[in-house]
C-alpha cells in the first residue's frame, strides 16, 4: 500500500497523525482481532470435534456470555472510561488488558472431562471472563482513535489502515493458530498450547500500541470501531464436509492468508471509491461483492483448492469494503458528541459482538443441529449425514450473504432519505 493513498490531510497540526502514529495505534488491533477470531473460527469446532460437545449446546454455551457478559462489560467499560478520561487516559486500559489477556485466552481451551452440562458450564464461565478481558481493552481502544483522526477524509484513511493490521490479525488467529494446532500435535493438547503462543502475541500487540501512540492519544475523544471478516466459525466445517477436506487445518490457512491480502490491496481503492461516489454506495458495492463471492464459493464448494483462494480473495475485497465504510459512517456520526465516545463505542461493540454470536455461534450451531450434525460421528472422524452436509453449506454459503445484502438494503434505503449524510 502507498504511503500516498492512505496520506491524510489534517486541518491542523495537533490532529496531525504521522505515519508511526497510525502504526503504533494499528498494530494495537492484532490483539481484538485475536481475541474476536480465535472463539469465532475455532472454539465452536473445537468443542464439537475435539471435546465431543452436541452442536446446539456449543452454540449456546458461547452465545449466552457474549450477549451478557459480553455486552453489559463492553457498557460498564465504555461509561466508566469516559467518567475517568481525565484521570486515566484511554490507552492505560490497554496495559489491563495486556496483563489480563493471557489468563482469559488460555482457559478457554482448558475444557475439563465431564458429561455435557459440566463443559458447557466451563464454556459459560471461563468465556464469561474472556468477554469482560475483551471489552477492558477493545472500548478504551476504540475510543482513542477520535483524536487521531478530526475529519470524514482523515477517518475513512484511518480506517484503512486500521483494515491492514486486522489483516495482521486475521492472518495470525486464521492461518498461525491452526497451524500450531497441527504443530503441536493436534488434538485438545494442540488447542492448547496454541492458546498459549496466541496470547503471548495478543498481549504484545497491546503494549506495543499503547508505547506507540503515546500521549498524543490521551484524552481521545472519538469512536472507532473494528471490522471483522465474517463467516468463520462454519469455515472449517464447510472445508471438511462440503469441500471433502480432510486437510481443512492446513488449507485454511493458504484461505486466509488470500484474504489477508485481498484486505490489504483493496483499501487505496475503498478510500478513492468512498470519495468518489459516496460512503453508502461503496458500503453497498462492498456488501454486494462479498455475498456473491461466498454464493458462487457454495456453488463451486467441490472444485480445485485454487478456487477457494481466489473466492476468498474477492470475498475479502468486499467484506474490506463494507466494514471499513459502514464504520467509517459510523465515526462520522459519533464525532458531533465527543463527551460520549466511550458510550458510542460500547453500543457499537455490543451491537457487534451480538450479531456476530448469533450469526458465528447459536445460529451456525442451531441450523447444524436441525440438519442432523451428529458430533460424535465428527470426534470418531465419521461422515455426516447427507442433511448435515446441507446444512453446513446453508450456514457457510447462504445464510451470511443473504443477512449482508439485506443489510445493505437497509443503509440503501437511508442513503435515499437522507441523502447529504455520507
Amino acid at each position: 500500500m502507498e504511503a500516498a493513498a492512505l496520506a491524510a490531510s489534517a486541518p491542523s497540526e495537533r490532529t496531525r497523525l504521522t505515519l508511526g502514529g497510525q502504526v503504533g495505534y494499528g498494530v494495537g488491533q492484532i490483539a481484538g482481532q485475536i481475541f474476536r477470531d480465535i472463539p469465532s473460527l475455532l472454539l465452536l469446532f473445537f468443542l464439537t470435534n475435539v471435546v465431543g460437545m452436541d452442536v446446539a449446546l456449543a452454540g449456546a454455551a458461547i452465545f449466552l456470555p457474549k450477549l451478557v457478559f459480553g455486552v453489559g462489560s463492553d457498557f460498564a467499560v465504555g461509561m466508566l472510561s469516559d467518567r475517568l478520561k481525565g484521570r486515566v487516559p484511554r490507552r492505560y486500559w490497554l496495559l489491563v488488558g495486556a496483563v489480563l489477556a493471557p489468563l482469559a485466552l488460555t482457559l478457554l481451551f482448558r475444557v475439563p472431562d465431564g458429561d455435557n452440562a459440566q463443559r458447557a458450564a466451563w464454556v459459560i464461565v471461563t468465556f464469561s471472563l474472556y468477554m469482560m478481558v475483551f471489552a477492558t481493552f477493545s472500548v478504551p481502544y476504540l475510543a482513542i482513535a477520535g483524536e487521531l483522526a478530526s475529519n470524514e477524509r482523515q477517518r475513512t484513511v484511518l480506517m484503512a489502515w486500521r483494515l491492514v493490521f486486522t489483516a495482521v490479525g486475521v492472518l495470525t488467529a486464521g492461518a498461525v493458530a491452526p497451524a500450531l494446532v497441527e504443530q503441536f500435535g493436534g488434538g485438545a493438547d494442540g488447542y492448547r498450547q496454541m492458546a498459549v503462543v496466541l496470547s503471548v502475541i495478543a498481549s504484545a500487540s497491546l503494549l506495543l500500541a499503547f508505547f506507540g501512540i503515546g500521549r498524543k492519544a490521551d484524552g481521545a475523544q472519538g469512536v472507532f470501531a473494528t471490522p471483522p471478516l465474517r463467516g468463520y466459525a462454519t469455515m472449517l466445517y464447510f472445508l471438511t464436509y462440503q469441500s471433502g477436506r480432510a486437510d481443512a487445518l492446513q488449507v485454511i490457512g493458504v484461505i486466509i492468508l488470500s484474504a489477508c491480502a485481498g484486505i490489504i490491496a483493496a483499501q487505496p481503492f475503498w478510500v478513492w471509491a468512498a470519495g468518489r461516489f459516496g460512503k453508502p454506495r461503496a458500503f453497498i458495492a462492498g456488501s454486494v461483492i462479498y455475498a456473491l463471492s461466498y454464493m458462487v464459493w457454495l456453488l463451486l464448494a467441490d472444485q480445485p483448492i485454487w478456487v477457494a483462494y481466489l473466492l476468498a480473495f474477492t470475498a475479502a475485497i468486499g467484506n474490506s469494503g463494507w466494514t471499513v465504510i459502514g464504520f467509517s459512517m459510523l465515526a462520522d456520526i459519533a464525532a458531533d458528541d465527543a463527551d460520549h465516545s466511550g458510550l458510542y463505542s460500547a453500543a457499537w461493540i455490543a451491537a457487534d459482538k451480538i450479531a456476530f454470536a448469533l450469526g458465528g455461534t447459536l445460529l451456525t450451531g442451531l441450523v447444524l443441529s436441525a440438519f442432523g450434525f451428529d458430533a460424535a460421528r465428527a470426534v470418531a472422524g465419521l461422515p455426516q449425514s447427507e442433511s448435515a452436509v446441507l446444512g453446513v453449506g446453508l450456514a457457510f454459503g447462504l445464510i451470511p450473504p443473504v443477512l449482508t445484502l439485506i443489510g445493505a438494503a437497509i443503509i440503501g434505503i437511508w442513503a435515499r432519505k437522507y441523502p447529504t449524510v455520507g
